[in-house]
């Protein structure tokens, strides 16, 4: 140490550890217990494990591998998370698996029921579901349009298909010949050829739509009517 001048270096009061309030060079390794204090402007190389860290740090790193870990917020994966042996997926978008999926427990599909007649809720929304039940019995008949909250365009993408169900209390003036996309007329291509011209006499009427998407904005529909009394 006596190679250090006196006005480069000084003692911490009553603590009895140097100073460098001109700054420090170190060509070598610096080893401590622990650092405290703001660590801006930090450069080259560091490696070991991070531990206590605490705050709101941004970091930055090339991997991170862990047993556990918990987020109070949101977390964003810009490429694709891959993970094993999972017992509970919540998802509100596709889930993907290589294989491997077991469906041990009941597989139940949300359905959305209206008190009302279709031909005065013409509007399918499904972010409520893929199956639609109507309680009220038809007495006109109905366009009904297939749409979502940020649109069926923008959440399939070409090639794409969904199966909808559009469940009616029939009468036989009350039925759906033709249906809407986001609320854009679209033709429906009907099981045995021939448009549907009258509804059940009684119980239900069921319309099985499977909507393909062929190119922006374009789709193919395939539609059954099947009367269930």
């Amino acid at each position: 140490m006596s190679r250090v001048r006196a006005d480069r270096l000084t003692n911490r009061a009553g603590t009895g550890a140097p100073t460098f309030p001109n700054g420090a060079v170190i060509t070598g390794i610096a080893s401590a217990t622990s650092f405290t204090g703001a660590a801006t402007g930090l450069t080259g190389n560091f490696s070991g494990n991070a531990a206590g860290l605490s705050g709101t740090p941004n970091i930055v790193v090339g991997s991170v591998t862990g047993t556990t870990g918990s987020f109070s917020g949101n977390v964003s994966v810009g490429g694709t998370l891959t993970y094993e042996d999972v017992t509970n997926i919540d998802s509100v978008g596709v889930v993907t698996a290589r294989s491997g999926v077991n469906l041990n427990g009941l597989l139940r599909e949300e359905i959305k029921i209206t008190a009302g007649k279709l031909s005065d809720n013409l509007n399918i929304n499904l972010d409520n579901g893929m199956v639609h039940h109507f309680t009220t019995q038809e007495t006109a008949t109905a366009i009904p349009n297939i749409m979502s909250s940020v649109g069926i365009n923008t959440q399939m993408g070409t090639g794409d298909a969904i199966a909808v169900t559009i469940i009616t209390t029939a009468a036989a003036g009350g039925y759906s010949a033709s249906i809407k996309i986001d609320g854009a007329a679209n033709d429906v291509k009907w099981s045995g050829g021939a448009d549907p011209s009258a509804g059940g006499a009684a119980g239900n009427d069921v319309y099985a739509l499977q909507i393909i998407k062929t190119g922006s904005a374009a789709y193919t529909v395939l539609g059954a009517l099947n009367n269930f009394a």
